[in-house]
């Protein structure tokens, strides 16, 4: 799973430059309004790197001998941004137009990061077409193209439509929650308690909508709102999620000065839920629910703070004697994955093995290859027919070595730092002045003398990424210079938990051989605020990255359990093998893995003959591209048609506790419910319809993904689990805190997860149901 890196956005300021009236004769060609496009930066989604193409409007007129431009841009709407004016200087590849402006990053807090940056447009017109480049200079001399059409008149944004009152759109224009609001949603609350379905009925969608229109009031996320998908019958669901919702608010309203506790909030929610299942227990015993049966018991002993703790998914333990160990399934196969998941757990196992034994496995090292022949050698003492399909291969191997750093004087201090996958190592320990960077090409050859072995603090913030490219090295002109110079490697901010992808050469020619360290904010800002005041700063850095000759092949682990009558029907389940190397690839995506390699053991062992065959692919490089993927759907591309449906596991730890499906999937879901009815306390699994086709032509474009959306392109049906848990995926996400200690809290919850799996895939595989494919997909057309 990605995250995306800071988009470049120019905000001009005014240069003035004086324009030779020898060249000024040639420039009134260029004078006019132009529509352009260029790209102002990039986003990658697991590793396949898009442009952001933006588009803009210039308006270029001569005046008093020279040429001036303003330069608006244009939002998706259509609207201008404030125009900004500089004038133009004549050179021989066309007007140059220079100005400062910000680069502006969003760092993984939230927070943004402003760096200041010089802008060049070089532009040329020939006719009705607009040419040339911008470039950002202190990016190290990489253009970009500028193309554009001469428009006849002045740009005229549309008329925006104005906003309906009552909507979220129109939340602040509608202004805050009124007193009249606020009382009916106290006394909502308290007489849900005792007819949570008629005032469900009533009063649902009014206080949904409420909810959604105020400034003034917010639900956030709530894990016992979660638990309420599952934990209820369905007759009762809504309601008691109505209930929650009306108590969380009323409790804002009421005690204004803990409305931001979220422990408080959610303990008042549950009480109000628990009154009003108190009055569905007396309508009718049919509303029983084991779960909150658990919580009512909690709530009688002083334990509902503790019992609301377990929905975290944290050291809630799966034990006998709780319903833990048996099914009520009418299926021996399912009774039997129950018990041996329940009675021998085994998820945490092999995500020790995976991250503590093998560590962080990039494409092209050595973990992520001894890795695939472990995952390979395991399923087959199952009895599991697996093998290793080559996917792809990397130009160079890499290996992560030990890392340190710390700062020799003015004092002693250890650094907190980290540096990309693929990136130089030092030549052993290597000691050094620093010296602040430089901002431009121009200043670093001026310079050049001056960076001989010093460490060189080089501006921005760093996302993790490499310095010369995100996903390919390709040194910089100013990387080059300070190649030249000897620099001893450079240093950039980083904000913590440091981050850490990759940017593999392309060739044993190409090594990177300047270190590229991302060292923590507020030592990075320290050390430069010292060589501001002029202070001499020694640092000393130990790093033993390594390349070895390539090329290095990577393997998907593709390993089938084979249909007892229609052989030829595929049930995938998949989880990427690959990860990361800043930590050890515990979250991302060995919890994934491990429970993908648990399901299939609980397959296995229970001895599961199920009609149509299932299938496990763990794959390889879907960091850098989902390249696993794309290479398994282009060698079984015979196959894909008769893939049922993939399963994916990538993302947060946690108890998987439910899935969206269509309608005409009912039946074999059903039957998973079942299965899994009450063998935990806490944990449950509830089937979601969504009968909208999905549209498969947006897969590659979503924020997020991950191998299943390859096979979404080709038509195959990816339903995706919920997950309950409280696991924080964004601290650890490509960080140094990738390790398994952050996911041992789950270890329950993650065992649940493969039970959930495996009885997902047997009894999808099972059903005397034909699963079709039909409605999924607004369209699903193959990749040509």
């Amino acid at each position: 799973m990605h995250l995306f890196p800071p988009h470049l956005y120019a905000s001009c300021v005014l240069a003035v430059a004086a324009l030779p009236g020898a060249l000024y004769a040639q420039t009134p060609v260029l004078a006019g309004h132009w529509q352009f496009q260029t790209t102002t930066g990039t986003t990658t989604t697991n590793g396949v790197e898009v442009d952001l193409i933006d588009t803009g409007i210039l308006d270029i007129t001569e005046e008093q001998g020279g040429m001036h431009a303003t330069i608006s841009w244009l939002d998706e709407r259509g609207q201008l941004t404030p125009p900004r004016t500089v004038n133009g200087t004549v050179g021989p590849a066309g007007t140059v137009f220079r100005h400062g402006g910000k680069r502006v990053s969003t760092g993984r807090s939230g927070k943004e990061v402003s760096t200041d940056v010089t802008i060049r447009w070089t532009l040329q017109a020939k006719g009705n077409v607009l040419g040339g480049e911008r470039l950002v200079e202190t990016d190290e001399n990489e253009p970009k193209p500028v193309t554009g059409t001469r428009l006849r008149e002045r740009y005229v944004p549309p008329a925006l439509p104005a906003a309906l009152p009552g909507t979220a759109a129109s939340a602040t224009a509608r202004g805050p929650s009124t007193p009249a609001e606020r009382a009916r949603v106290v006394q909502m609350a308290q007489a849900a308690q005792h007819d949570p379905l008629a005032l469900q009925q009533r009063d649902g969608v009014w206080l949904s909508a409420w909810i959604d229109a105020i400034p003034d009031l917010a639900f956030g996320a709530s894990m016992p709102d979660d638990w309420l998908n599952i934990a209820p019958t369905p007759a009762t669901r809504e309601a008691l999620r109505f209930q929650y919702l009306a108590s969380v608010m009323a409790f804002q309203i009421e005690h204004p000065d803990q409305a931001g506790q979220q422990s408080a909030s959610d303990m008042a929610g549950m009480q109000g839920v628990l009154r009003a299942y108190d009055t569905l227990l007396r309508q009718d015993k049919l509303n029983r629910s084991a779960k909150l049966d658990a919580a009512l018991a909690a709530r009688q002993q002083d334990r509902l703070p503790a019992f609301l703790a377990t929905l975290s998914g944290r050291d809630a333990r799966i034990e006998a004697g709780i319903k833990a160990t048996s099914s009520p399934s009418g299926d021996a196969t399912a009774r039997r994955i129950v018990a041996l998941g329940t009675s021998d757990p085994r998820a945490m196992d092999w995500l020790d093995i995976l991250s503590n034994r093998f560590g962080g496995r990039m494409a092209g090292s050595d973990a992520y290859t001894h890795a695939a022949q472990w995952a390979r050698m395991q399923l087959r003492q199952w009895g599991v027919q697996a093998e290793l399909e080559e996917a792809g291969d990397m130009p160079v191997g890499f290996n992560r070595g030990p890392w340190s750093g710390k700062m020799l004087a003015p004092q002693e201090l250890p650094l907190r730092m980290a540096t990309p996958a693929y990136t130089a190592g030092t030549r052993g320990v290597q000691q050094g002045l620093a010296t602040l960077g430089p901002a431009t090409l121009e200043e670093a050859q001026q310079r050049l003398a001056q960076f001989k072995d010093k460490w060189v603090l080089t501006g921005g913030e760093s996302g993790g990424g490499g310095r010369d490219g995100k996903t390919i090295h390709k040194p910089r002109a100013i990387t080059r210079v300070l190649m030249e110079a000897g620099a001893l490697g450079t240093i950039q901010a980083g904000e913590e938990p440091l981050y850490a992808a990759s940017a593999a050469p392309a060739t044993w020619a190409t090594l990177p051989t300047l270190p590229d360290i991302k060292l923590a904010a507020p030592q990075y800002a320290d050390i430069r605020q010292r060589l501001a005041r002029g202070e001499a700063v020694t640092l000393e850095f130990d790093i033993r990255n390594w390349f070895y000759p390539g090329p290095v092949p990577y393997h998907n682990v593709v390993a089938r359990i084979p249909g007892s009558e229609k052989p030829e029907e595929v049930v995938l389940i998949g989880a990427h093998l690959d990860s990361y190397d800043g930590g050890t690839g515990a979250a991302d995506n060995g919890g994934g893995v491990a429970t993908m390699l648990e399901a299939m053991r609980l397959l296995a062992l229970s001895e599961a003959k199920p009609r149509r065959s299932i299938m496990l692919v763990a794959f390889g490089a879907e960091e850098i591209g989902r390249k696993g993927s794309f290479a398994f759907a282009e060698r079984h591309a015979g196959e894909l048609n008769n893939i049922v449906m993939m399963l994916n596991r990538d993302g947060r730890p946690g108890a998987i506790d439910g899935i969206a499906i269509p309608s005409a999937w009912r039946p074999a879901f059903g039957r998973v419910e079942q299965a899994l009815q009450d063998i935990h306390p806490v944990f449950g699994f509830a089937t979601t319809i969504n009968d909208v086709p999905r549209d498969a032509s947006k897969a590659m474009n979503a924020r997020a993904g991950s191998d299943d959306a390859v096979f979404s392109l080709h038509g195959v049906p990816t339903p995706k689990f919920t997950v309950l848990g409280d696991f924080d995926y964004a601290r650890v996400h490509h960080t140094m805190l990738d390790t398994y200690d952050k996911v041992l809290p789950f270890s329950a919850a993650q065992q649940y997860s493969a039970i959930a799996i495996a009885l997902t895939a047997y009894e999808v595989a099972n059903a005397p149901e034909e699963i079709s494919r039909n409605g999924y997909y607004r369209a699903a057309k193959a990749v040509q």
